[in-house]
């Protein structure tokens, strides 16, 4: 083809396959699922000023594992943009842009103009419904899709040039996306150091570049983590670590599914490798990537949503495979015509391979277009649905009388969404520190349920549904159907935590309510002052509440009685102790960890078999 009208041409396509995956985003029509809230959720409440919690009320604990993704979402606040349409349009947009960063491997790889098999990866994207369905749904598939396009065109570019060096914060930022970022820049960065050791040459200005960006994001953001959240990891690794989604099956049915576009990418690797130079350190960044995203699969045990979530950012790489091994084919023929061989076989070769692509891929690509109807008719979990239960929800709260009500359930997303006043125990363990890091141990877990609450309304169903099972906690409630739960003796005139009675409590002025902390902290009646924050706290305005100032003087006095409680030995009171002063403190991260290490003490997990 004539090299001044191939690059016009691969433009074109491109900017059909761009369009063409838009159009496919629009056919499917999918609703942001409800895990999407989830993120969207904690960005409000960020933007809003009241910090990284999934309501103003609610602890601070990393209940999401996309730290950009939730302060992207969060935009919506300060732009006055619709908060659930901005989520779904940022998605797709994000999406649509990793299309022509992951076509610009090849030029950035090999220092040329777009080449016709640039455009095989952005078509392979567009027509797939898994990775339309994802950048679709809310979740953070489409930054995940760029961020892994851009930052393997950057390093292929600065590879090859030795300036530069905008994929150390392209990485960073990857790491903030999502937790197997660290796998991606892992492998993008053995592949620097392998390629860097091949040419004999030593670490410079540009490395020391790459790691300061890489230091001041990744390592800035563990630092944040640390002080706010008082953890290393977010809290969703703690709460999943006992989970299992047969992550063999998961594989299987994706191959099953994607066969013939597999095959296809395998034998692109093997081209690829066999063009050597830099079509050979293309192929190899297409198969690290794809290696640290499977590899992650594994690790984490497949997972609960259908349509392979964590396969949808890899299916660029999949069509990024089939380019360098076209790229591989090219530089197989030129390499035949310059040992003398003709350019007519050469010719042949590439036709040959070129024809055996289309014969396999073409029928592939049919095949995922013919599921779209299928996806479209069947959505995950979204977010709609979940919302509208908790409005009836908020109904029963509002009939209560409670500003800031205590609830358990799961299903955080919607919920957090509609119940923007309530403090959320997640049930499930996400956007909960104590129950994610109790997991599987259930004398903690209910003794944490009992001694901290009780929730007005409990939920126990799917991953709650243990809860039927805690016979002390249970006996405070009463079914009101199907797996909901509500307090005994809670009534709009009557509340049971209030340790006076509700209107006794509640007509106490703050000065007399810091009183009776003080007094309850001093005589060591923690669990009766810890009935009492609740009885304040779920019925009074926050600006009405004791100021503070004087909370968190009241918080350290706990401490400081529960360490003088540790030292004589009376764990349960002291952990009482460092129970209110986690809550009057606002939720500190730190005084919970304290706490939760002591309960661990106290009820330490059962040894398996």
């Amino acid at each position: 083809m004539n090299p001044r009208v191939e690059p016009w041409l691969t433009a074109g396509v491109l900017l059909v396959a761009m369009a063409g995956l838009a159009y496919h985003c629009h056919y499917l029509a999918v609703p942001i699922v409800d895990d999407a809230a989830i993120s969207l959720a904690y960005g409000l409440t960020f933007f809003s000023g009241e910090g990284l919690r999934v309501t103003p009320a609610s602890q601070p604990v990393e209940g999401f594992s996309n730290p950009l993704w939730t302060l992207l979402l969060g935009l919506s606040h300060p732009l006055h943009l619709k908060p659930v349409a901005f989520t779904h349009g940022l998605g797709i947009v994000f999406g649509v842009l990793a299309l022509p960063a992951v076509a610009a491997w090849g030029p950035a790889a090999e220092g040329r103009r777009w080449r016709l098999e640039d455009a095989v990866a952005p078509c392979v994207a567009a027509l797939n419904p898994t990775y339309a369905y994802w950048i679709s749904s809310g979740m953070e598939t489409g930054l995940e899709a760029f961020l892994l396009g851009l930052s393997g065109f950057f390093l292929l570019r600065e590879l090859r040039t030795g300036r530069t060096a905008h994929v150390g914060w392209a990485l960073g930022l990857l790491c903030l996306t999502r937790p197997e970022g660290v796998l991606f820049t892992t492998a993008a960065g053995a592949l620097w150091v392998g390629s860097r050791a091949l040419e004999r040459r030593w670490p410079g200005r540009q490395e020391l570049r790459i790691f300061l960006w890489l230091l001041a994001l990744v390592g800035g953001w563990l630092a944040v983590r640390w002080c706010y959240f008082a953890d290393w990891l977010p809290n969703t690794y703690y709460a999943k670590q006992f989970w299992e989604f047969n992550a063999a099956a998961y594989f299987r049915n994706f191959w099953l599914t994607y066969q013939p576009l597999c095959v296809l990418a395998a034998a692109g690797w093997l081209f690829g490798l066999a063009g050597r130079g830099a079509v050979a350190r293309q192929t190899v960044l297409a198969l690290l990537y794809m290696g640290c995203g499977l590899y992650f699969v594994w690790s984490a045990k497949g997972d609960w949503m259908r349509e392979w979530r964590f396969f949808a950012p890899l299916v660029p790489l999949l069509g990024a495979a089939m380019a360098v091994g076209l790229s591989g084919a090219r530089a197989m023929s030129a390499q035949w015509v310059a040992q003398g061989r003709g350019r007519m076989p050469a010719r042949l070769s590439l036709v040959a391979v070129t024809g055996a692509a289309l014969t396999v891929g073409v029928p592939g690509l049919r095949a995922s277009i013919a599921r779209a109807p299928e996806v479209q008719a069947n959505p995950e979990l979204p977010y709609a649905v979940i919302a509208g239960n908790f409005r009836r929800v908020r109904t029963q709260t509002q009939a209560l009388g409670q500003v800031h009500p205590l609830l358990g359930y799961p299903d955080l997303g919607g919920q957090a969404m509609v119940l923007r006043g309530a403090e959320i125990i997640d049930v499930a363990g996400l956007a909960d520190y104590a129950v994610a890091h109790h997991a599987n141990n259930y004398p903690a877990l209910e003794d944490y349920l009992l001694s901290e609450g009780p929730c007005i309304l409990l939920d126990a169903h799917g991953p709650s549904g243990h809860l039927a099972g805690f016979q002390k906690l249970m006996g405070n409630y009463h079914s009101i159907g199907s797996s909901f739960f509500m307090l005994n003796g809670l009534t709009p005139t009557e509340d049971p935590r209030c340790p006076e009675g509700k209107a006794a409590t509640l007509a106490l002025d703050p000065a007399a309510q810091l009183q009776r902390f003080e007094q309850e902290i001093r005589e060591d009646q923690a669990q009766r002052a810890l009935h009492r924050w609740r009885c304040v706290h779920a019925y009074t305005a926050a600006e009405q509440l004791p100021d503070e100032a004087s909370r968190e003087r009241l918080a350290e006095l706990a401490d400081q009685r529960g360490d003088a409680l540790v030292r004589e030995g009376h764990l349960l009171p002291a952990l009482r102790q460092y129970s209110l002063a986690t809550l009057l403190d606002e939720g500190n991260a730190h005084r919970r960890r304290k706490a939760e290490k002591l309960r661990g003490r106290i009820y330490p997990r059962p040894q398996g078999p």
